[in-house]
Formats: structure tokens, C-alpha cells, sequence
């Protein structure tokens, strides 16, 4: 090797074979005529593979999620139009119809059931578990209502001709008194299933409840989804209410209306054209009982009768003497100061009681305006009351008002030049024909008289009080009882001075006539967002008389209706309430706490064809910056009551024709 010349080709050849011998044996030549190979490894393919597969079993799955979701909504559509009918059916009162209804739709879960089962593999994924398991949450939740609508039909067919629906039961004739005496005896045997159908809607809606609205989208492919959850929810969790509450009632109803043994009631006629707190001057009064549902009148008499028997000497109560100027003492006729009924009775009741000849055995005091006789009027038709002539529900020109609240006012308010005998014992001889026809009337129209009194509750032209203390909560759990501020479960999560507000306009006619029946007025409130854990609120009540003044003179001899309305005005707010301002009142206004409320307290008067404005500000502890919450309370005896809110800026118009619950956000 010594012999080879530097860069000869022998040794080029050395070179590149020295190279080779460096180099590893699996390394790629390169060279000028060839190109790189790559060589693919193990995990490369083993991932590919996998990645296919997973491709091939989502494609599987999307198709198979798509396959079982079509035959859902199948289901779904054809059962749609079977819901549809249910309602239909419920509103037609046509109870004898149900079953074969709910037969289908429980045929028609089962479908639906089935085939959201095959879906099941779901259930076992993160994440996804969460939508499948609310899915098997509200087929559960259908059994239950499924079996409460199976009970509640079961438990009523055989007395669909009893309690007045369509259909034929079992009941097949017989007198009203053997009609009523029956429906007592079926609201006893059906009270069982009434527990088991109450524990089933609490389950259901218990389960309903446990569904996150917010962890579903608002819309998928256009249609609602989250808001459509949330409404069920609430729709679930009102019925789960609203039949707890009358739960009591179909218990203590047997009891109330004389089931077991006779029951005594005081009724007190409340003349809402001269409003009171509670609903109207108390202006008469009777006597009843209640025998297995029927009901006799034991005596009627003038309210002024009575206090002609009670002879305590109390001195008239300072909030209402500083008003009422032309009474010193405190009397029977006066003591429904308080808008809340239950207090009001209890003060009237311990008084009445002490009057010689009235009875001590008294189970309740049920009072009643002119809008319940109205109403029964309208339904039943005229009535003769014996002695006084015809009443009936038909306009009367001379009021623009019904015939019966005309004709009333004429026996009970019109001077006459003669002594009138016992022109206020009325009240039991109208009381006794309304009832006598009533009892006369075809079972179609039972609906009717149920609307009536469903109607006039929540209006509260119909209030009781119990002496029985099951009897009282059961009234109250109906919104009966005329209490003042009540909160029902449903809305328990309002709290005054965190999330509620809270008002309560309440007028009481303290020497106008009979002036209310020609006045009416409309609210609007302005509120403003919270600061510093306080909202501001301007309240703007608009009061009008469209009638001109009747001849009052009382040797004229005429009927005295309308006249000069002296108004004691009380406005009930949230505890903690701090007035502003307030324009409109004759006097300076007094603000004190009553009933765990602050109480704004004044005095105007209104002409006839008349108006005035009662415009007051005022701030409410209220901590909750996203939400505004509103109860306001209807005083009895008044009618509909139009209203504007304006919250911060937005404005809704509404309706006071019962208590009104509203929620917004600022």
C-alpha cells in the first residue's frame, strides 16, 4: 500500500470501503442516481389502524344514535296529537273519556321507553352519562304522573254523574240532598288515593327538579330547549302545589260542610259599594246550618240590630276614631278594620259573643259581597225572596249596575217615611231562595257554580273563618281565609328585603255613601335597580268617580248612592320600607309597622265625576341586583284593578284581580 499514489484510484477505493465499514448496516445509501427510502415503524401502523377503527365505530354509533333518535320522534309524533286530546278532554269535563286516553300514553312511553333504552351504552360514558340519566329521570317521572292520572280517574268514574261530569256512574237519580249526601260519602272514600296521588306528583316533580336546565343549550336546530325544561319544571312544581293545598281541603271539606254532625255558620253580608278593609260595611248577617250539606236559615237580621244588643263601651280604636269623627265607641259594624280577615273576625267574633241571644256554638264566620250574589244570580236566575220581591243578575239602568245589588240598596239604604221592620233581615230570605234554586239546578252546569265560587275565592268576594284549627289552615292553604300576606311554598325563595317587594292598597269609605260603586282606580309603579341594598319605587294610584252626586237630602226621600267619597288609605310595604314623598292626601301621613309591615297611612276625599291622584316615593331593603320580585295583594271587595310596572325602563301592563306574583329583571 505504500506503492499507492495519493489520489489514484486504488485508493478512492480504500476510502469508500472504509466508510461502508463505519457505517450501520440498515442506514440508507446515498448516492447521485438514487433517493431516500423511509421504512414505516411498528406503532405507526398500530395507530393507524386504531384511528380507523375508531372512525368505522363512530360512524357506527352516529348512525345507530341517529337510527333509534328517528324511531323516537316517530313515537313522539304520533302521541303528540293524543296529549292534545287529554286537555281537550279535561276541559270538557268529559271524565269517562280519560281512560282509554291515558291507555295509549302509557302504551306510547313504553314505545318510546324501549327504544331509549337501546341507547343505554350512553349511560356508561363521562360526560355524556349526565344527558342519558335525565332522560331516565323523566321516564320515571312519566310513570308516576301516569299512575296519578290512572288512581285519580279510577277513584272518580264511578261518581262522575255525582260530582256533576260527563258521563254516567253509578248514580242515577235521587234528590239534591241525596246528591250532596253522596258526594260527602265519596270525598271519604277517595281520600286514600288522594294521598297516594299527591305522594306521586311530589316524586315526579322531585325528579324534574333534579334536571340542570343551564347545562343544555338554549336552542338546537331552532327549537327551545333550556327554556322548555325550565317551564316544565315550573309546571310540575305548581300542580305538586297547588295540590298539596287543597289536599286539606278535600279532607276537612266533609267536616265543613256537615258530614259527620250539623254545623253553625255566622254569614256576613259585606256591602262592597261602601268598601272596608275586608272587603265592605258590614250590613247584615245570618244564621245557618250546614246537615249533611244542606242548609237551613236560623235568623237575619240588620247589623244595626245587633249592635243595638251589644252594650260594651269600647272606646273607638285611635287609628280609625282620628277618620271616622262621628263615633266615640267601638261598634260590631266598625271591627273589620284590619285587612286581614282572620284578624278582623277574631276581634268581631270575641265581641259578638258577648251579645245576649246570639248563639255561642259558631264553627265559622263566611262572608260574602255583592259580586257572589251576582254571579250565583247569572248562573241560577232570578230568585223571589219572600217578602221583598225579585232579585236577578240583569243590568238595571238606574246603576248601570246587576238588579240585585239595586234592589238591595233600596231595602237597606233608602229613608222612607214610615217605620221599615227588619228591612236588613233580607239577607236570610234571599239567602234561603238562592240555595233552594241552586240545589234545583242541572248537574251540567255544577262547572259553573264551581267557577263561580273558585272565582269569587280568589277575588276574595268569598272569605271564611274557622273556629276549627284544621278547618283554618285548610282555608287558608286555598288562599281562602282573606289573609294579608301569605307566601305559598312555590315561592319560597323570596324573601322580603332580599329578593321581594311587597304592597297592599287598602281603602276603607268612611261616610260616602254608597260611592264605591261608581269608583274605580288604576296603579302604576316606577322602580329603580337597587343601590347600596335599597330600590326606589314611585307609586302613582289614580282614583275615579263616573257618576254624578245622587240627591242626598234625606227629606228628599230618594236613594243615596253616590256622594262625596272620604277615603282612609292605607298602603302595606316590606318592613323596613322608608317613605319620601307622597301628594294627594289631605293630611300628613302617618307611617308605623303593622303586621310586620310598614304601613303608609292617609286621607283624601273624591267628588263625583271626580278624580285623584295619590302619588307617593319610598325605598325598599332589597339586596338582589339581577332579579325583581313583586307581590301585591288584592283587598276584597273591589274589582279588577288595571296596572302599569315600569322596571327600569321596561314596561309590562297587567291585571289585580286576585293576589299577582311577578318576577323581571332589572
Amino acid at each position: 500500500m505504500d506503492n499507492i499514489l495519493p489520489g489514484s484510484e486504488q485508493e478512492l477505493k480504500i476510502e469508500n470501503l472504509k466508510t461502508a465499514q463505519l457505517e450501520p448496516k440498515d442506514s440508507v445509501v446515498f448516492n447521485k442516481n438514487k433517493k431516500k427510502k423511509f421504512l414505516v415503524k411498528p406503532w405507526q401502523k398500530v395507530t393507524f389502524i386504531l384511528s380507523l377503527l375508531v372512525l368505522v365505530l363512530l360512524t357506527s354509533v352516529f348512525s345507530y344514535t341517529a337510527l333509534i333518535t328517528k324511531e323516537i320522534k316517530q313515537e313522539v309524533d304520533q302521541i303528540t296529537p293524543v296529549v292534545f286530546e287529554v286537555k281537550a278532554i279535561i276541559a270538557s269535563q268529559n271524565i269517562m273519556a280519560l281512560p282509554e286516553k291515558i291507555t295509549q300514553l302509557k302504551t306510547s312511553k313504553e314505545k318510546i321507553q324501549i327504544s331509549y333504552k337501546k341507547l343505554a351504552f350512553f349511560g356508561k360514558i363521562p360526560f355524556i352519562k349526565q344527558y342519558y340519566l335525565d332522560g331516565e329521570r323523566l321516564f320515571k317521572a312519566a310513570d308516576y304522573g301516569i299512575s296519578a292520572a290512572e288512581k285519580g280517574v279510577t277513584a272518580l268514574v264511578p261518581y262522575a254523574d255525582i260530582l256533576g261530569f260527563q258521563g254516567e256512574g253509578s248514580f242515577t237519580g235521587g234528590t239534591t240532598q241525596d246528591r250532596i249526601v253522596l258526594i260527602l260519602d265519596t270525598l271519604k272514600e277517595i281520600q286514600p288515593t288522594i294521598d297516594e296521588i299527591d305522594q306521586e306528583i311530589s316524586a315526579l316533580t322531585k325528579l324534574i327538579n333534579e334536571i340542570d336546565p343551564n347545562k343544555y343549550p338554549q336552542k338546537i336546530k331552532g327549537q327551545e330547549i333550556r327554556s322548555k325544561i325550565i317551564e316544565i319544571q315550573k309546571t310540575s312544581k305548581l300542580a305538586s302545589q297547588t295540590f298539596s293545598d287543597y289536599k286539606p281541603v278535600i279532607a276537612s271539606l266533609g267536616k265543613m260542610a256537615g258530614a259527620d254532625e250539623p254545623q253553625k255558620y255566622l254569614v256576613l253580608f259585606q256591602n262592597d259599594n261602601e268598601l272596608r278593609p275586608t272587603g265592605g260595611f258590614l250590613t247584615a248577617y245570618a244564621i245557618i246550618t250546614i246537615d249533611k250539606g244542606v242548609v237551613n236559615s236560623e235568623k237575619s237580621d240588620d247589623i244595626y240590630e245587633l249592635d243595638q244588643k251589644f252594650t260594651k263601651k269600647i272606646a273607638i280604636p285611635e287609628v280609625l276614631g282620628k277618620y271616622l269623627t262621628t263615633e266615640k265607641y267601638y261598634h260590631l259594624r266598625d271591627m273589620n278594620i284590619s285587612p286581614d280577615f282572620k284578624t278582623s273576625m277574631e276581634e268581631f267574633y270575641t265581641n259578638y259573643s258577648t251579645v245576649r241571644g246570639e248563639p255561642a256554638d259558631i264553627d265559622g264566620i263566611i262572608a260574602v259581597d255583592t259580586y257572589v250574589l251576582s254571579e250565583l244570580l247569572k248562573v241560577i236566575g232570578p230568585v223571589e225572596a219572600p217578602g221583598y220581591g225579585v232579585f236577578s243578575a240583569e243590568n238595571d239602568i238606574r246603576c248601570d249596575c246587576p238588579q240585585v245589588v239595586y234592589a238591595l240598596s233600596e231595602i237597606i239604604t233608602k229613608p222612607t217615611p214610615y217605620m221599615r221592620e227588619d228591612r236588613k233581615g233580607v239577607l236570610g230570605p234571599l239567602m234561603k231562595s238562592v240555595l233552594a234554586k241552586t240545589f234545583d239546578l242541572d248537574k251540567a252546569r255544577f262547572p259553573e257554580l264551581f267557577a263561580v265560587a273558585m272565582n269569587s275565592i280568589e277575588g276574595r268576594h268569598l272569605q271564611m273563618y274557622f273556629m276549627d284549627d284544621a278547618s283554618q289552615l285548610a282555608t287558608e292553604q286555598i288562599n281562602a281565609a282573606g289573609r294579608l300576606y301569605e307566601l305559598k311554598d312555590n315561592l319560597k325563595d323570596w324573601q322580603m328585603g332580599t329578593n321581594m317587594d311587597f304592597i297592599a292598597i287598602v281603602d276603607a269609605n268612611l261616610g260616602g255613601a254608597k260611592s264605591n260603586l261608581f269608583t274605580n282606580y288604576e296603579v302604576k309603579q316606577i322602580v329603580s335597580a337597587p343601590t347600596d341594598g335599597r330600590l326606589e319605587k314611585t307609586v302613582e294610584i289614580t282614583y275615579k268617580n263616573t257618576r254624578k252626586a245622587d240627591n242626598c237630602n234625606l227629606e228628599a226621600g230618594k236613594l243615596c248612592l253616590n256622594s262625596t267619597l272620604n277615603d282612609w288609605l292605607r298602603i302595606y310595604l316590606p318592613a323596613g320600607s322608608e317613605l319620601i314623598e307622597i301628594q294627594g292626601i289631605s293630611n300628613e301621613a302617618s307611617v308605623y309597622e303593622e303586621a310586620n309591615l310598614t304601613v303608609i297611612d292617609g286621607y283624601f276625599s273624591l267628588e263625583p265625576m271626580g278624580l285623584a291622584k295619590i302619588k307617593l316615593s319610598y325605598t325598599v331593603p332589597y339586596t338582589d341586583t339581577v332579579n325583581y320580585n313583586l307581590r301585591m295583594w288584592k283587598q276584597g271587595g273591589i274589582d279588577a284593578v288595571p296596572l302599569l310596572i315600569d322596571v327600569t325602563g321596561g314596561e309590562e301592563q297587567l291585571t289585580l284581580d286576585k293576589d299577582l306574583e311577578y318576577s323581571t329583571t332589572f
